[in-house]
C-alpha cells in the first residue's frame, strides 16, 4: 500500500502463463539460494577444520558428510525447478529481444549449464568437498547476475 500511495503504478496483471514462468523462477531462484547458503556453510565449516579451529559454531552445525547431502538434494529440487523456468520462459515469453530478457536467458542457461555439471560431476566422478562448493557458488553467481545484474545491465549500461 505505501508502494503505491507514491505514485507508484500498479503492476501490470499477467497472464497465467507469465505468472506460472515468474512463480517458477523465484521458487528456483530461492531453492537454489538455500543451496548456495548450505554450500557456504560446508566451506567455512570445511576451513574451521582445516585450520583446527573449533569453535562453539562449529559444534552446532552437523557433521561435515551429512551437511553435504542436503546441499545436493536441494541443488537437484533447484535444478528441476530452474529447467521448469527455462522451458516455461522458452513456451511462454513472446520475444526474448524485444522484451530485454537477453542477458537474463543466456545468464540463466549458464546457470543451468554449470549445475547440470555440477550434479553429473557428483554422480560419475564423486565430485565433494570444495570442488562441490565452488561450482555452486559459481552457477549461483550466474544466476545471481540473471536476476539481479540483467536488470542492471539494461538500465545502467545500455541506458
Amino acid at each position: 500500500l505505501a508502494y503505491h500511495g507514491y505514485g507508484h503504478e500498479p503492476s501490470k496483471v499477467l497472464g497465467w502463463r507469465l505468472a506460472s514462468h515468474a512463480w517458477l523462477a523465484l521458487l528456483a531462484y530461492a531453492t537454489l539460494s538455500i543451496a548456495a547458503l548450505l554450500a557456504i556453510m560446508l566451506w567455512l565449516q570445511e576451513r574451521a577444520l582445516r585450520r583446527r579451529e573449533f569453535r562453539p559454531w562449529l559444534r552446532a552445525l552437523p557433521p561435515l558428510a551429512d551437511l553435504e547431502s542436503p546441499v545436493f538434494r536441494v541443488i537437484t529440487v533447484g535444478f528441476a525447478l530452474l529447467t521448469l523456468t527455462l522451458v516455461t520462459g522458452v513456451l511462454f515469453v513472446d520475444d526474448l529481444l524485444a522484451q530485454k530478457l537477453v542477458h537474463k536467458t543466456v545468464l540463466s542457461v549458464l546457470s543451468w549449464i554449470v549445475f547440470g555439471v555440477l550434479m553429473i560431476g557428483r554422480r560419475r566422478y564423486g565430485w565433494r568437498g570444495m570442488k562441490a562448493v565452488h561450482w555452486t557458488l559459481a552457477a549461483m553467481l550466474l544466476l545471481l547476475l540473471a536476476f539481479f545484474g540483467s536488470q542492471f545491465v539494461i538500465e545502467l549500461v545500455f541506458g
